[in-house]
């Protein structure tokens, strides 16, 4: 495997593999998100799971969120190039999800929750920071950055694979467009 296989799996592996792991990575999401009550309102967003919603709620709101974002990237992959495959959309939006499961983990260890908790407690009063929950949080959040940064990358790549993309102006309304199904997404949801 080479760097060109990790930031762009659609080129080498079969999409029917691609599909399975992104629909395993999904239903482990579900899972993640009820561990650390979070809720994946947008595929790039997680948010805080109100008290009074379970599992089923996850689901609900995790899947809607994930249909919104394949039903317009598809209409818009089938207004750049006619021939996009649902397929090839439906695996970008999952696998570009696979770097953001890393974090649902971490976010849901309690001394993780305290440290973050102490900072929110104690951000007019830094003296009462510790420094080890403040080097915790800050090592995290780069490393948070990094796999953002990661899925943005499978998701571009996903979708250039699917669509040929080529035109700057259509880069710009592909980003343009996930932008808005983002907050869109986080509005509704």
């Amino acid at each position: 495997m080479n760097w060109k296989t990790i930031f762009n799996p659609f080129l080498k592996f079969d999409e029917k593999k691609l599909l399975i792991t992104g629909i395993l990575v999904f239903g482990l999401n579900i899972f993640s998100c009820y561990y650390v009550d979070f809720v994946n309102d947008s595929i790039f967003h997680y948010s805080n799971l109100d008290e009074d919603q379970g599992i089923w709620d996850i689901l609900k709101i995790n899947s809607l969120s994930y249909i919104l974002a394949v039903v317009i990237l598809f209409i818009l992959a089938k207004i750049l190039n006619g021939k996009t495959r649902f397929i090839d959309i439906l695996n970008t939006v999952l696998i570009s999800q696979i770097p953001l499961m890393v974090m649902i983990p971490v976010n849901g260890l309690s001394f993780y929750k305290k440290a973050v908790d102490n900072l929110s407690e104690n951000i007019n009063t830094p003296k009462n920071i510790s420094i080890v929950d403040m080097t915790m949080v800050t090592i995290w959040g780069f490393i948070s950055l990094i796999l953002l940064v990661y899925s943005i990358v499978l998701y571009y790549n996903g979708f250039k694979t699917a669509t040929n993309i080529k035109k700057w102006q259509h880069i710009v309304l592909f980003a343009f467009v996930s932008l808005v199904i983002t907050i869109v997404s986080q509005i509704i949801f």
